[in-house]
């Protein structure tokens, strides 16, 4: 079992490789959430998924700025989404207060962060569930 563990690490090295050298199908910019489906879709067309739930303005409008970079900056696909205008998403998803962030790995939920993060830390999250 040892032997495929490691083949599964150098396969997947290898695939962040080539992904490095000929881009990614990872959008460069975060996907504005519409509704349900939209979410799970863009949950499950991705490995890594950050979802930043916000509302108008505070602290959810100021991590704007960091989850774009992650976008732009890390094989994670970023969704964003208005808890004002989607407050049933919301609700199913368990989002009592903005900012939310959670961090979708292989379509399930791998971590949630409840309040402000910074650049590092949320691109160290991705990190670590990418491979």
């Amino acid at each position: 079992m040892g032997d495929d563990e490691d083949i599964d690490a150098v396969r997947e090295r290898k695939k962040r490789e080539l992904l490095r050298e000929h881009g990614s199908e990872t959008p460069k910019a975060p996907v504005y959430v519409d509704g349900s489906q939209n979410f799970a879709d863009t949950v499950a067309a991705h490995d890594v998924v950050v979802v930043h739930y916000y509302a108008g303005g505070g602290a959810g409008q100021r991590l704007h700025p960091v989850v774009e970079s992650v976008a732009r900056e890390t094989f994670a696909a970023v969704a964003k989404v208005n808890v004002v205008h989607h407050q049933k998403l919301a609700l199913e998803h368990d989002v009592e207060r903005t900012p939310t962030i959670d961090v979708y790995a292989d379509g399930e939920r791998a971590e949630r962060v409840e309040d402000a993060v910074d650049q590092e830390t949320l691109a160290g999250l991705v990190e670590a569930y990418s491979g």
